[in-house]
């Protein structure tokens, strides 16, 4: 198979995964993590979203380190990593997936818990401040990958 071929499913399988996360974590900050916040929302409905988002963490980050191992290893050769521009934007990235990745571990643990003892609104005024921090920096992922796609420089 040609190797074009890889690179180009790689990069598309790493994209609408980034895409998808990304996405999914806005949108529960943004929609439903206030729910919790009000109490207008239940349980169980609380335990099943926040236990999608975090197994779609979960896959994400077999996806992330598969699909941007490859393209990090094909597509700075030589050290570029951490000589050019694009290379410290990819070492940003990964600094900030990372991040991402770990308050959302953290905060829907927490939230898991209070929910486990029937506290919702605790579940969700306690842990909004890392739902939102979270968020943020999943744009701020996107606007990388947009930086990527078509570097300025």
């Amino acid at each position: 198979m040609d190797m074009a071929i890889i690179d180009t499913a790689f990069s598309m399988l790493h994209v609408l995964f980034a895409g998808i996360w990304a996405g999914t974590t806005v949108f529960y900050a943004w929609r439903i993590h206030p729910l919790l916040s009000d109490g207008d929302i239940g349980v169980t409905s609380a335990m099943s979203i926040t236990t999608g988002l975090r197994w779609l963490t979960r896959i994400g980050a077999v996806v992330f380190v598969a699909t941007g191992g490859h393209m990090a290893a094909t597509g700075y050769p030589d050290g570029a990593l951490f000589s050019t521009s694009t290379g410290h934007a990819v070492l940003g990235m990964l600094a900030l997936w990372l991040i991402v990745t770990g308050l959302l571990e953290a905060s829907i643990g927490r939230i898991q818990d209070a929910l486990g003892n029937g506290k919702i609104q605790t579940a969700g005024r306690e842990n909004q401040t890392l739902i939102r921090i979270a968020a943020t920096f999943s744009v701020v992922l996107l606007l990388l990958g947009g930086y990527l796609a078509r570097p300025l420089v």
